[in-house]
C-alpha cells in the first residue's frame, strides 16, 4: 500500500495547503518530492505569514477525480531563496517547469512540508482508507539516471523520427528487409549517441559561460550541471566517450554507404559549431540555421540516401519542412530567454526580431510545413501518406493562440509544447507511410498510387 501511495505522490503535481496563523487560508501550489513536499511560497503572501506564525498545515492532493485523493497534516519549514538550494530547486523545476516563471521573478521562497501523517482514500471500487507515515528519505521523485538525463533524451524523438521518415520514403523505392533494417538500426544508434553528445557539450558551454542560470530552465530542462548532479570533469569524460562511440558508428556507415558523406558532414558540422563558446552559431544568431541544416537536409536526406533513396525537389521540400518545425522548438526557447541571452551576450534571432517579430517568425515556422508537404505530394503523388501530418492542424492552432497571448503561462513552456507538436507532426506522417508500405509489401496486388 505504501508503495502505491508514494507512486501517487510522485504522479501528482499540485496540492492544496490550508494554513492558520493570522487567519484561515488555503492555497494551491505545485510540488515535488525531495525529503518532503517541496513547493514555492510567495513573499509577503498570507500563506507565508500564516506559516511563519504557525507552521502546522493541512494538505490535500487529488488526481482530477473525486474518488481518489490524499490528505495529510504536517509541518512546513521555509528553506529560503531558491538559488541557495540546488537540490530542492532542481527537483521542483525539473518536475514542474511552470514554476520557472515564479522563481525567475525573485518573489518566492522555497519551502518543505514534512508530513506527520498521510491518509490515502480510494473509493474507485471497494472503499478504503489508510494512514501512512514516510521517512524523509523515502519521499523522493523517481530518479532518472543522471548521465542519461544529461544527454537530453526527450530531444531524440525529433532526430530519430526524422531519420525513420527518410528511411520509409526510401523504402518506397527499394525494400530489402534485412539490409534496410540493419542500416536503420545502426544509423539510429549512431544518431542518438552523437545528438546526445552535442546536447551535452552545448549544455557544458552554457554552464561554463554562465548562460544557464539556476533560476531558469537550465540546459533545456536537463539541469544536471546547474543543480550539481554531475561533477563537470565526469560530465565531460562521459560526453566524450558517447561522442567517440557515435562517431565510430558513423564512420562505419560511411564505409558501407559512401553516398551519405555530404549529409554526414552537414549534420556533423552543424552540431559541432552550434554550441562552441564565443563563436558558436547559437551565440551569433545562426543557431536556427544550424538546427535547420542538421535536422532537415542532414538527418532526413542522409537517412534517405543511406537506404538507397533519391533526392529530388519533393524530398527537399519535406526536409525543409522538418527543419523549420524543429527550428520552431529552438525559437520558442530563445524567445522565452531573450533577456537572459542578452545579459549573457548571446545573440539569437529572437533577440533581433523582438517580441512582435518573434511571434510572426514562430507562426510562420509551424504553419509553413503544411504547404511544403502538400507541394511535395503534388509533385510526387505517391508520397500522399505524408499528408497524415495535416491531422496536427488543431495543435498548430492551439500553439498559435498560446504564442499570441503574452500573459498565458504556457508561453513560458512554448519550446516543450512545440516539441510535442513537432513529434506528432512527424509521427502521423511516419505512421501513414508505414501502413502504406505494409500494404504494398504484404498485398502487392492491391492497386495503390
Amino acid at each position: 500500500m505504501e508503495n502505491e501511495v508514494l507512486s501517487l505522490l510522485r504522479k501528482g503535481r499540485t496540492m492544496v495547503i490550508s494554513t492558520t496563523g493570522e487567519s484561515l487560508w488555503s492555497a494551491k501550489v505545485f510540488y515535488a518530492l525531495e525529503g518532503g513536499l517541496i513547493f514555492l511560497v510567495e513573499k509577503g503572501s498570507l500563506t507565508l505569514k500564516n506559516i511563519l506564525k504557525n507552521n502546522s498545515v493541512v494538505f490535500t492532493i487529488d488526481f482530477d477525480t473525486p474518488d481518489l485523493f490524499i490528505q495529510g497534516v504536517g509541518k512546513v519549514t521555509i528553506l529560503g531563496e531558491p538559488k541557495e538550494f540546488h537540490k530542492e530547486r532542481g527537483t521542483l523545476l525539473y518536475k514542474v517547469p511552470e514554476d520557472t516563471l515564479f522563481v525567475k521573478s525573485g518573489h518566492v521562497l522555497i519551502a518543505k512540508l514534512e508530513p506527520d501523517n498521510v491518509r490515502f482514500s480510494d473509493f474507485r471500487a471497494q472503499p478504503r482508507k489508510t494512514d501512512n507515515k514516510f521517512r524523509p528519505e523515502e519521499m523522493t521523485e523517481k530518479k532518472t539516471f543522471r548521465y542519461w538525463r544529461a544527454l537530453r533524451p526527450w530531444s531524440f524523438q525529433q532526430s530519430v523520427t526524422s531519420l525513420i521518415f527518410g528511411a520509409l520514403i526510401a523504402f518506397q523505392v527499394s525494400f530489402s528487409v534485412r539490409t534496410n533494417l540493419y542500416l536503420l538500426l545502426l544509423s539510429a544508434i549512431a544518431l542518438i549517441l552523437v545528438h546526445g553528445a552535442f546536447n551535452a557539450y552545448s549544455d557544458y558551454f552554457d554552464f561554463a559561460l554562465k548562460t544557464d542560470k539556476p533560476e531558469g530552465m537550465g540546459s533545456a530542462g536537463a539541469r544536471v550541471l546547474i543543480d550539481r548532479l554531475i561533477p563537470t570533469s565526469k560530465f565531460l569524460l562521459f560526453t566524450t566517450l558517447v561522442f567517440v562511440v557515435g562517431l565510430a558508428l558513423g564512420i562505419y556507415l560511411i564505409i558501407l554507404r559512401p553516398v551519405i558523406i555530404p549529409y554526414v558532414i552537414i549534420g556533423f558540422l552543424a552540431g559541432i559549431i552550434y554550441g562552441l563558446p564565443k563563436f558558436g552559431w547559437k551565440r551569433i544568431a545562426l543557431g536556427d540555421l544550424a538546427v535547420f541544416l542538421a535536422f532537415g537536409p542532414g538527418i532526413f536526406l542522409g537517412s534517405l540516401v543511406l537506404q538507397g533513396g533519391h533526392v529530388g525537389i519533393p524530398q527537399l521540400l519535406i526536409s525543409f519542412s522538418l527543419g523549420m518545425i524543429i527550428v520552431a522548438i529552438l525559437h520558442g526557447n530563445n524567445w522565452r530567454d531573450m533577456n537572459d541571452d542578452k545579459e549573457a551576450g548571446v545573440k539569437t534571432v529572437a533577440l533581433y526580431l523582438g517580441d512582435k517579430g518573434s511571434l510572426i517568425y514562430y507562426v510562420f515556422l509551424i504553419w509553413a510545413s503544411y504547404p511544403l508537404f502538400i507541394a511535395a505530394v503534388l509533385i510526387e503523388p505517391r508520397l500522399f501518406p505524408i499528408l497524415g501530418a495535416l491531422l496536427t492542424i488543431p495543435w498548430a492552432v492551439r500553439l498559435t493562440r498560446i504564442a499570441r497571448n503574452g500573459k498565458n503561462m504556457k508561453r513560458n513552456l512554448l519550446d516543450m509544447l512545440t516539441a510535442s507538436f513537432t513529434s506528432l507532426h512527424i509521427y502521423f506522417s511516419v505512421a501513414f507511410l508505414a501502413v502504406f508500405l505494409a500494404i504494398m509489401y504484404y498485398f502487392p496486388s492491391i492497386p495503390l498510387p
